[in-house]
């Protein structure tokens, strides 16, 4: 190596390590809230050593609600409502996330979260449920169904990801997870840049107040947030895939007109593939569904639910 490549190289890694230990400080900035310390809307139940935070409205049949990536129970703030008057509703923070406990072991898969919401239903004493999940929640959700079919009696996917859209590269998520405090510096701490994410996941972005910025934000800045998304990335080489074809509970397909980040058209995949499939879609809104119309939404889940 030649003595300019040599000093190049040299001087490459010493920004790579003054980069690095500044995004570690700033990720103690950033997560700046002991769990135990901050105040939650809900209740915690202990499950299988962990404490899951959950919030539940309404009596009767119970529906199970699973939030998306990096989000938590707040994204069905405005559904529950709607739901409470017809069934119990419970929105559940998957571990890690939200205001659930984020142990610095624990298994982070989908299939993983999926036995935690069946041991969930267990603790709660509830023997069968309809789940639904959204997102990220919706890959969680089908794990549930085909895992533990005998516990789920209707299945909801909204604006839902599949094994595709999850991914399977543990190579490259071992590499991002070793330099995601430095991308999260970029991207998930920095307001501007989760501002415009969340903008491009809305039909409107003008419904994106600060408000609802705030209530989305707060979850991740509580310690171990970050390392539980970076587990998440890894622990995903561990799920067996999901054959939707295998899903035998009666499915309901939610989706918005105008989702940008996952496409209509992968609902209209997944209702071909699950035998006992519908979809619908719901006009004026993004990949936040239950975010921008939870009426519709809300009037599409409980005529499902009454057949």
């Amino acid at each position: 190596m030649s003595k300019r490549r040599r000093l190049f190289f040299l001087a490459a890694l010493g920004a790579i390590g003054t980069a690095w230990s500044y995004s570690k400080r700033a990720l103690q900035r950033w997560e700046n809230v002991e769990l135990d310390e901050v105040e939650k809307p809900g209740r915690m139940a202990p499950v299988g050593g962990v404490d899951m935070h959950y919030v539940e409205a309404g009596s009767g049949p119970v529906l199970l609600l699973l939030h998306g990536l990096g989000a938590s129970t707040f994204s069905f703030r405005r559904l529950l409502p709607l739901l409470a008057p017809h069934m119990r509703a419970v929105a559940i923070d998957l571990k890690g996330f939200g205001f659930s406990e984020r142990p610095p072991d624990g298994d982070y898969s989908l299939s993983a979260h999926a036995r935690a919401v069946r041991d969930f239903m267990d603790v709660m004493g509830i023997e069968k449920a309809s789940v639904l999940g959204h997102s990220l929640g919706g890959a969680v959700a089908m794990h549930v169904a085909t895992a533990f079919p005998e516990r789920v009696e209707r299945l909801i996917l909204v604006s839902s990801a599949s094994q595709s859209e999850v991914g399977r590269g543990v190579f490259g998520a071992r590499f991002l997870r070793l330099f995601l405090p430095l991308v999260a510096m970029l991207t998930l701490q920095n307001r501007r840049f989760r501002s415009l994410s969340l903008r491009s996941a809305l039909y409107d972005p003008a419904s994106l107040t600060d408000e609802v910025m705030e209530g989305y934000i707060r979850p991740t800045r509580i310690r171990g947030h970050l390392h539980a998304l970076g587990e998440l990335m890894v622990d995903r080489a561990k799920d067996p895939r999901i054959d939707p074809s295998a899903i035998r509970q009666p499915t309901l397909i939610i989706w918005g007109s105008g989702d940008r980040w996952l496409p209509p058209s992968n609902g209209r995949r997944l209702e071909r593939q699950i035998p006992d499939a519908r979809m619908v879609v719901v006009d004026r809104a993004g990949h936040l569904v239950p975010e921008e119309q939870p009426e519709a939404t809300a009037e599409a889940i409980i005529d499902f639910l009454k057949r």
